[in-house]
């Protein structure tokens, strides 16, 4: 097929009072079968003003490749994948209150990159629907105030998601429910007061999240909830002040969670609940002043349950009962 380039770039400059405020405005679709297109838009504006791009790919367009660029402030970017194949989108926002929402839907094999720098970004990606073998890299810096979410779901499978936050009061939630398999998250935090939550509910099999947290005063809250099996969870975090939390419930099972933390005064908590089985936990902390609790509630049996502890004034405390049965359960302390 004949290769379409497609160019629209918007570059407005705008002299006026400070009380004025002008808008960019793009909207492209491509849709009805069109496919192997080149899009570009390039959005430029001084001071607080508002750039606005949509592009919309839809009804089996395959392999167009949609590049936006918007520096400026107040800058919106919204793509949306509708039964769309092996589609490439690129975002990029510079300078304040960026936001940037991808939703894939019913669609296979599309990359996705959003690039986000300087203070108060947003970034929302959604992959709905039987939607497989996506690929979303998500890269937020500045000064910080970033907030990212994730959410995979309706039997979506074999997704691959990555997410770098850089700066301080960061925020991370990632939710993967209703049936969706094998897919991979990856989030990486550095700087302070770092937040990331992950949801794995409702019968889903198989997936992998790692998540990394760099610097002083970081959660982390893991949850594994109804029905989910062979779930594979790693959570480490270097700094101090750092909390990790995991909670693994109702007939979730065969899941595999690794807590690693280095630093001083940390807490780890852990609870397997509601005839959860066979699950295996794995708690390392490397420093002074650690908590960890392991609560193992509700018929959960057959759990295997490690915490090791490396320094001074360490803590413990591990509760099994309501008819839970032939767990293990190790601690180590030095």
């Amino acid at each position: 097929m004949k290769k379409i380039y497609l160019l629209i770039t918007a570059l407005l400059f705008v002299v006026g009072t400070t009380m004025a405020q002008t808008e960019n405005k793009s909207t492209i679709k491509v849709s009805d079968n069109s496919s192997d297109n080149t899009i570009t838009v390039k959005q430029d504006q001084q001071d607080d003003e508002l750039n606005v791009s949509k592009v919309n790919v839809t009804e089996f367009s395959a392999e167009n490749d949609v590049d936006v660029t918007q520096e400026g402030e107040n800058q919106k970017s919204e793509v949306y994948i509708r039964l769309g194949f092996q589609n490439d989108v690129n975002v990029k926002q510079d300078d304040e209150d960026n936001k940037s929402k991808v939703r894939i839907d019913d669609s296979f094999f599309n990359d996705v990159d959003v690039e986000q720098e300087s203070e108060d970004n947003e970034s929302v990606v959604n992959i709905l629907d039987v939607s497989d073998g996506n690929q979303v890299d998500v890269y937020q810096a500045g000064q910080g105030d970033h907030d990212s979410k994730v959410n995979i779901t309706a039997g979506s499978f074999v997704n691959d998601v990555s997410i770098q936050q850089y700066g301080d009061n960061q925020e991370s939630s990632v939710t993967i429910n209703s049936t969706s398999d094998a897919n991979e998250v990856d989030v990486y935090q550095t700087g302070e007061d770092n937040d990331s939550d992950v949801l794995i509910d409702e019968a889903n099999f198989g997936n992998t999240v790692d998540i990394e947290q760099d610097g002083d005063d970081n959660e982390s809250d893991v949850t594994i909830f109804v029905f989910n099996e062979g779930n594979d969870v790693k959570v480490k975090q270097d700094g101090d002040d750092n909390e990790s939390d995991v909670a693994i419930a109702f007939g979730s099972n065969d899941n595999d969670v690794r807590i690693r933390q280095n630093g001083d005064d940390q807490e780890s908590g852990v609870e397997i609940i509601g005839e959860s089985s066979e699950n295996d936990v794995d708690v390392y902390q490397n420093g002074d002043d650690h908590e960890s609790f392991i609560g193992i509630y509700d018929e959960s049996s057959f759990n295997s349950v490690e915490v090791d502890q490396y320094g001074d004034y360490s803590t413990s405390d591990v509760i099994i009962n309501d008819g839970s049965d032939s767990n293990t359960v190790e601690i180590s302390q030095k």
